[in-house]
């Protein structure tokens, strides 16, 4: 399966993951035939991207760190916290600390820890889902780090609570009110209240409120910093600005040693899947290829089918290079919804031309026809 933006989805396509509504209720199944009124609708609810079924390859499995009703429990939580912090100014961290035990439990029972999609979820949620999937990167952070089940657990209220000061105020105040929030409840760990404080600091002190730097940013905040950029750029709230994982994460790495501590960089890095199962990607000797799977430990080396030949043109047989075991072939590039499209891969048998770091698709039956959609 793969991500595509609604603005790209064909009627015909078959979907690979389940859409739910705002309050948990299913929208449309998993295996669902994309009609033309599906889509106007998910446009109207602000959805910016679903998961379909790859076209060349067929169904790819996808292993899930949270199962669907955990992270829409979650959301839950987290949205009627937010919303009972905005008129009480208390948190129920009952409620919030039950919900981070079962995205512990999910995580611990994940045989991968590797990021490799984003959640589907409508405007009106990124807020609440934003807040949820920087606990989850945090967490799986902090396990790399080797930290104890305590630890973890304080982590993941701190990071799923990182902007609970939004509650009531915008701006960089939101860091001040969320650590006030936070610690005046006697039931959480003082070192939740400072991931909410200090996740806007700096490792090169140019951060605020308090300018702190280095060693000087409790480890929480540090690893929850990264995971809060990170999730900003592939989720962002404007989706026409939403990256590619690996796009991402090479602006990660690039502010190591700046805005990020270098270690905690490199521990983040260990389990995000910079070319996700289902992108299609081109490899440095020529041909395309569709990402099929992922080693556990180095998530830049994937398995890829081949969909095209080295001289670009179009394959009846798949063969599967493992980047692991074949040392000299890397991946260059992910190649685009809109740029497959005009490459006409999955429409057609016929031939792909690469000529001059230009494609373009040629059949008989298309070339009087726009391959563009």
């Amino acid at each position: 399966m793969r991500g595509i933006e609604i603005s790209n989805l064909k009627v015909g396509q078959k979907l690979a993951r389940t859409i739910y509504d705002d309050v948990g209720r299913v929208l449309l199944y998993k295996g669902t035939i994309i009609k033309r009124n599906y889509i106007k609708r998910l446009q109207e609810l602000g959805i910016p991207f679903v998961y379909v079924e790859d076209e060349l390859v067929g169904p790819l499995e996808v292993e899930e760190l949270l199962h669907d009703s955990v992270r829409i429990q979650s959301v839950k939580i987290i949205r009627e916290t937010v919303e009972k912090a905005k008129i009480s100014k208390e948190i129920d961290i009952r409620k919030v600390s039950e919900i981070v035990n079962k995205i512990l439990d999910d995580i611990f029972a994940s045989p991968s820890l590797l990021v490799t999609f984003q959640e589907i979820t409508s405007k009106n949620l990124h807020f609440y889902n934003h807040c949820v999937s920087v606990a989850v990167l945090a967490i799986i952070t902090g396990m790399v780090l080797r930290l104890d089940q305590l630890k973890l657990k304080n982590l993941g209220m701190g990071a799923i609570l990182h902007d609970i000061g939004k509650s009531l105020v915008l701006g960089k105040d939101h860091t001040v009110v969320g650590f006030n929030l936070i610690r005046q409840n006697k039931d959480i760990n003082i070192a939740c209240a400072h991931v909410a404080y200090q996740h806007h600091e700096r490792y090169d002190g140019q951060g605020y409120p308090r300018g702190l730097k280095e060693e000087q940013i409790h480890q929480f905040a540090a690893i929850t910093a990264i995971a809060d950029y990170y999730d900003n750029l592939v989720n962002p709230e404007v989706s026409e600005e939403r990256m590619f994982p690996y796009q991402a994460i090479e602006r990660v790495v690039a502010e190591s040693g700046l805005a990020f501590h270098p270690q905690l960089v490199k521990a983040f890095s260990r389990n995000i899947a910079p070319y996700p199962i289902g992108s299609l990607v081109r490899i440095n000797t020529g041909p395309l290829g569709v990402v099929i799977g992922l080693h556990k430990n180095f998530p830049t080396r994937p398995i890829i089918k081949l969909v095209t030949d080295e001289y670009g043109g179009t394959i009846d047989y798949f063969p599967e290079v493992d980047l692991l075991k074949e040392k000299t072939i890397f991946v260059n590039e992910i190649i685009s919804e809109k740029e497959r499209d005009r490459l006409g891969l999955g429409k057609s048998n016929g031939k792909l031309i690469i000529e001059n770091g230009e494609f373009r698709f040629e059949d008989e039956k298309l070339k009087n026809e726009n391959v563009n959609g």
